[in-house]
């Protein structure tokens, strides 16, 4: 893509800003800006003239005329998220902020390797794309999220370790020439979190961290207001936190940590043990006597209905994921923490209270003070619509470029 020229810069930065607090007044833009009354609204001409950006009605009065209020042109483009676990893929078509046009959910069959997978993937995104009504040639771009670990530089996953065929598979460029659009992925844990940062409850927190609790465990970090990474992209490794040294034998070949003793996985292999050995009467009878009907949905329907060894199930894990966060809370002293995934989803109103009571007992109390920690209010599709942010500020600069190159419409 071209490099946008210098004398589009502050028109870009406006529409960039537009982007990321829309709806927004003028009046905000010069605020955020620094600029004068009078370009703020000549720039703000420009946009709506190149059809960047559109007005979205009345705003709030503090006396006097209400302002007009700005935002994205939802007609540039469309994007395709794509969340892919072990299990389960969860893929969302949307508009260039994020709204949602159509959703598809459906097993993600990476256990039969990446050439089978990948283009079991493909034509869902392809079905997806027909249910929105969206065509080839109105698609920007797509996020990818995915449980692997990656080569962020090139879109590859270097391995997966609950799906071991999956080393060196090129997702990225696979996408990238099937579909002939921008194509970005990311790890699911921090695919979630722009999800929960842009469309959930985490706003304008800082720092703010997303902490996922689904087959794996992981989180993603925030600081003043940018995802951070580490020196070599792997930071946020949170399930790898050890919060028993004599715990089982995790993945990564250590004991006790927290995926080890929090995923869904974990819970399940621990209800399934206990329903065999007689252990768990109510949960027997819910799975019929079938141990391997059990999911975290039963174990939280038995929990719910006071089955004992469901609650005590649940309580332990919130316990031991409490002890991961309180590292967080010690290191970083966020202001919020969301805990997300699929097991948040089923469980979150039993993890909840164990993980702040051993945060309020072990954290500093310093840092803990003015700490938020809340369950997701996102459903499964918000997953995949946070994977889908990945590539929706190329292609708004993508959008921006085209109308650039438009030699009938003069730049400001």
């Amino acid at each position: 893509m071209p490099k946008i020229q210098r004398p589009h810069f502050r028109l870009l930065r406006l529409l960039r800003l537009i982007y990321f607090h829309s709806p927004v007044s003028r009046s905000e833009l010069v605020e955020k800006t620094g600029y004068s009354a009078f370009l703020v609204s000549k720039m703000c001409d420009e946009l709506i003239r190149r059809k960047l950006v559109c007005e979205t009605g009345p705003g709030n009065s503090t006396g006097g005329r209400p302002p007009t209020l700005l935002s994205i042109n939802p007609d540039l483009g469309r994007l395709v998220g794509v969340h892919i676990g072990t299990v389960n893929v969860r893929i969302a078509v949307t508009d260039i902020s994020g709204n949602m046009l159509a959703y598809l959910k459906g097993p993600s069959k990476v256990e039969s390797g990446p050439e089978a997978a990948l283009g079991h993937l493909i034509s869902l995104v392809q079905e997806c794309m027909r249910q929105a009504g969206v065509t080839r040639s109105r698609l920007r771009g797509i996020g990818i999220g995915i449980s692997g670990v990656l080569d962020r530089a090139t879109g590859t996953t270097m391995f997966w370790p609950k799906v071991p065929q999956w080393v060196n598979v090129p997702v990225k460029q696979i996408f990238s020439q099937h579909f002939e659009v921008a194509v970005e992925i990311e790890d699911s844990p921090r695919t979630m979190a722009l999800g929960e940062r842009r469309l959930g409850e985490a706003g304008r927190a800082d720092p703010f961290i997303y902490v996922t609790a689904g087959a794996g465990t992981g989180s993603a970090i925030f600081l003043k207001g940018a995802l951070f990474t580490g020196a070599g992209g792997f930071a946020g490794e949170f399930g790898h936190i050890t919060v028993d040294a004599n715990g089982p034998l995790c993945s990564c070949g250590n004991r006790g940590c927290v995926e080890a003793l929090v995923s869904a996985s974990a819970l399940i292999r621990r209800a399934r043990n206990a329903v065999a050995e007689g252990l768990a009467i109510d949960l027997w009878q819910l799975c019929q006597g079938d141990p391997a009907r059990i999911t975290v949905e039963l174990i939280t329907q038995a929990a719910s209905q006071n089955d004992r060894f469901s609650l005590n199930l649940l309580e332990q894990a919130g316990e031991h994921l409490g002890r991961g966060v309180v590292a967080l809370v010690n290191l970083f002293n966020p202001e919020l923490i969301v805990i997300g995934g699929g097991l948040a989803l089923a469980a979150g109103k039993f993890l909840l209270p164990s993980v702040e009571r051993v945060v309020r007992e072990r954290a500093l109390v310093q840092a803990a003070g003015q700490l938020r920690i809340q369950i997701s209010s996102l459903d499964e599709s918000g997953w995949a619509r946070g994977a889908a942010l990945l590539v929706s500020e190329k292609a708004l600069e993508l959008a921006f470029q085209e109308s650039v190159e438009t030699p009938e419409v003069p730049a400001v």
